[in-house]
């Protein structure tokens, strides 16, 4: 599989998560209030959060550097945080992330995602 390939398909796993914390967002609401409260809310999106990251890590170097305009260190820093948080979970930095990245990564996705 070529590079740019497997890069597409990195693109796909992205909007899969994307879609994911989109659900999330809608069944349990989008309130911070909630959000901080409500565990499996926190626990539905960090896997989904975890998953985005990995899939960015994924994604060659070259593609990376050709979009800067996407903050994929943050991106995949969020997964490493979530990751060895070591049972410290911080629910205004995960919710900052689902309000302030992803919907830009979402779109950046749905542009340049090849079905």
């Amino acid at each position: 599989m070529r590079q740019v390939e497997r890069d597409n398909d990195q693109l796909g796993v992205i909007l899969k998560y994307c879609d994911r914390i989109d659900i999330a967002v809608r069944r349990f609401g989008r309130s911070f209030d909630t959000f901080s409260r409500d565990i499996p809310y926190q626990d539905s999106c960090s896997l989904c959060l975890i998953q985005i990251g990995e899939a960015v890590n994924r994604l060659s170097e070259d593609f990376r550097q050709a979009h800067p305009e996407i903050e994929w260190r943050r991106i995949y820093g969020m997964r490493c945080y979530l990751v060895h948080g070591y049972e410290i979970f911080d629910a205004e930095i995960a919710w900052d992330a689902i309000e302030n990245y992803i919907p830009p990564l979402r779109a950046f996705c749905e542009v340049h995602f090849v079905e």
